[in-house]
């Protein structure tokens, strides 16, 4: 028997999500009992009808966990067209672009320090001091150059502040377009494991 389900979009990814775990979970339960079962002796018809009891059980939660996979096809092909179709893709990618862009400026502005030494300093320096780069007796580390002046990092870091504003307002409004409703329909079986 199958039910139609009507469901957010955003509900329909954590549909997907929970029965990719249990998808995840049962195949490699079953690959592990289906090949790596072991006896150190015959004990007897018992365990030879256990083992086969084993088998039959094993490929039957294998073949469940394979119509949950095609429901899972089904429900991200269902959501994906969706999101296409009002827009979310393209949103999904310029919030990708945003939040890689972030993460180089994070850490650009964040590695600055105070015990950078800028490149107009390097001068005042003594003409006596150079770095040991022998890995075992180091006696004068390496100085670390401010390669950007302050003007540059007051620039970048208003550049991220723009940029995770932006990436806010984005996941927002991906947020809300999310709320659009799908239905679909689920067999019993995939309805009562996915929760709906």
């Amino acid at each position: 028997m199958t039910k139609t389900c009507k469901l957010t979009l955003s509900r329909w990814h954590k549909v997907a999500e929970r029965l990719s775990r249990e998808y995840t979970e049962t195949v490699y339960k079953a690959k592990q009992a289906l090949t790596q079962t072991r006896v150190s002796a015959y004990v007897g018809e018992g365990q030879e009808r256990e083992l086969r009891d084993a088998v039959t059980d094993w490929t039957g939660r294998l073949e469940r966990a394979f119509r949950l996979q095609d429901s899972i096809a089904e429900i991200r092909r269902t959501v994906g067209d969706e999101n296409a179709k009002i827009g979310v893709t393209a949103l999904l990618a310029e919030f990708d672009k945003l939040n890689r862009r972030q993460k180089v400026l994070t850490e650009i502005v964040e590695s600055q320090s105070a015990d950078m030494i800028g490149i107009g300093e390097l001068k005042n320096i003594p003409q006596d001091y150079v770095a040991d780069g022998d890995n075992y007796d180091r006696r004068r580390p390496q100085l670390r150059v401010r390669m950007l002046e302050r003007p540059d990092v007051q620039k970048l870091q208003k550049e991220l502040e723009a940029v995770r504003a932006r990436a806010y307002a984005l996941a927002d409004e991906i947020a809300e377009r999310n709320k659009a409703p799908v239905s679909l329909e689920l067999t019993d079986e995939v309805a009562l494991a996915a929760g709906v």
